[in-house]
């Protein structure tokens, strides 16, 4: 069961100061000067002030808002892997494959479950109650809670999931730890009373949680490519909620596999993790003795200015700027940043912010995310792009179909890249979600696509891939009112709003795309980000 939300402390007001007695020459002894100065033209319609007797000192203002937390109670429904409970479907479902959606109902709208973020193996979900909710594998604290379990102490019965209405699903492996399979609470004491949640992250062992005020919390840790752990330059794994020091006034917040992108109010963006892939988009002094732990702190990218929206793939990086173009950085082997530089090399990179001018034909990008070889952006008349490698087919293209222009082949001449942006086939989209190798996208009349590799029931459909943007015409789902998608490491999640209405795809314009280019993006652009511009 989901853990009850404890009491928030209220925050204690500032008391009124008690006024010291005042015997100065210019204290109450020369009252009638002091009244004459109150009755001067400077005060309202001539009236007196209240000198000799002013109103308490207020308590100081507290820091402004900058973000809101979503206000609608949403309904998530999972398809997918299972083996480390991360579909949050609690004990009663085993380790295995749902191959099909069904609705979570620890993630439904009468938990008031407002916002969601997939990681490799683990979910993390915000309550219109400013609970954090986390689920799935936390051999790394990723879920930020104590979740030890003795299944003969707690007399664990072998459950099976009586409620399958799908032959597909194959959830029939070893019984799960119900503290992690099972959405629960975690414990925030540590962080001040009053603080208000509003938006998620996570990484593949790592949470993070953004306040309405601009703070950052996480916890967990990053993965080197080497296996070693370290959440900090002097934390291992960080089991519990912390705050992530040197950052302030966070708007957004982003996370790849092992790497977190931040952007703040004023346009800049930081990044810390690993950084063995240049997905930090800085370079490293040669007088840094430990470069990686160095990496570990949040640090300023530099030539970015000015960004109104961030997004990453597993170990690349993007950054949208307010007249809207787009720049990456980060691991390039598969051509999956967009860039031209060191393509399709062995541990190719490209190591700083470097400018997308194959997105600029497109126009205004209003949203962009990655997976590990491939990317995935959403334009201001609902175009689908894709890019990157193309053999589990998460572009969403027949290898056939691809412009011969733009495909890289590889040794044996076979296509291996989609080297620039392509639309892809057959599908509007209002927002994207890309994992290791499949895609989803979410339309403007509120149904889903999805596409890619499906060997653990990942995209929802049929078959182990599906090679083209196929609708999810469930009937779990196919009624329903989608408005968000998230893409694990082998599974996915979709939201249903039941309070949003289908709105049609706009009319696409092939003349003058530029115009207005920038009176669009702003309006597209949250209140705190306005402030910007």
């Amino acid at each position: 069961m989901i853990a009850e939300t404890p009491a928030i402390p209220k925050a204690t007001s500032l008391g009124a100061a008690k006024r010291p007695h005042d015997n100065t020459p210019d204290g109450p002894g020369n009252r009638n000067k002091r009244l004459k100065l109150a009755q001067s033209s400077d005060s309202p319609g001539g009236l007196p002030n209240n000198t000799l007797n002013p109103s308490p000192p207020l308590s100081p203002p507290g820091p402004p808002t900058l973000t809101q937390r979503p206000k609608v109670p949403l309904n998530i429904y999972v398809c997918g892997g299972n083996s480390g409970g991360e579909l949050g479907l609690g004990p009663a479902v085993k380790s295995g494959n749902i191959r099909r959606p069904r609705l979570n109902p620890y993630l439904s709208g009468t938990v008031g479950v407002v916002h969601v973020s997939t990681g490799g193996m683990h979910g993390a979900a915000l309550t219109l109650d400013n609970r954090i909710l986390t689920w799935g594998v936390n051999d790394s604290g990723a879920l930020g809670r104590n979740v030890s379990w003795d299944a003969e102490a707690d007399n664990m019965v072998d459950a099976s999931d009586g409620d399958s209405d799908d032959d597909d699903d194959d959830d029939d492996g070893a019984a799960l730890n119900p503290r992690e399979s099972t959405p629960t609470e975690v414990d925030m004491s540590a962080v001040a009373p009053g603080v208000v949640f509003t938006h998620l992250a996570t990484t593949d062992n790592a949470t993070f949680v953004l306040s309405n005020t601009g703070l950052l919390y996480g916890w967990g840790t990053f993965r080197s490519n080497g296996g070693d752990l370290a959440f900090s330059p002097n934390v291992e794994i960080q089991w519990r909620p912390a705050l992530i020091p040197a950052l302030k006034d966070v708007v957004k917040v982003c996370g790849g596999a092992n790497h977190v992108v931040a952007l703040t109010l004023d346009g800049s963006v930081y990044t810390w993790g690993k950084g063995t892939e240049s997905q930090l988009g800085r370079r490293f002094s040669p007088r840094i003795v430990n470069w990686a732990k160095e990496g570990l702190l949040p640090r300023r990218v530099a030539g970015l200015k000015r960004i109104v929206d961030i997004g990453t793939g597993a170990n690349h990086s993007f950054a949208v700027g307010h007249t809207g173009g787009v720049s990456s950085w980060g691991l390039n082997n598969a051509g999956q940043t967009g860039a031209p530089h060191n393509l399709g090399e062995y541990g190719g990179a490209v190591p700083i912010p470097t400018p997308l001018k194959g997105l600029g034909v497109f126009g205004k990008i209003t949203q962009i995310t990655g997976g590990s070889f491939h990317s995935l952006a959403v334009t201001h008349d609902s175009t689908c792009l894709a890019w990157g490698r193309v053999y589990s087919f998460a572009t969403g293209m027949k290898l056939d179909s691809l412009p011969e222009k733009s495909v890289v082949c590889d040794s044996r001449g076979r296509p291996s890249i989609l080297e620039h942006p392509t639309a892809v086939g057959g599908v509007w989209a209002s927002f994207v979600a890309a994992a290791s190798e499949h895609s989803v996208a979410v339309t403007p009349l509120r149904q889903v696509y999805t596409w890619g590799l499906n060997i653990d029931g990942q995209i929802g459909q049929r078959g182990d891939e599906v090679k083209t943007a196929t609708l999810l015409n469930h009937s779990s789902i196919h009624a329903k009112k989608i408005v968000w998608a998230g893409a694990g490491g082998q599974y996915s999640m979709f939201a249903e709003n039941q309070a949003v209405t289908a709105v049609s795809p706009p009319q696409q314009q092939n003349d003058d795309k530029d115009d207005g280019l920038e009176d669009d993006l702003v309006n597209s652009l949250s209140a705190s980000v306005k402030r910007l511009l």
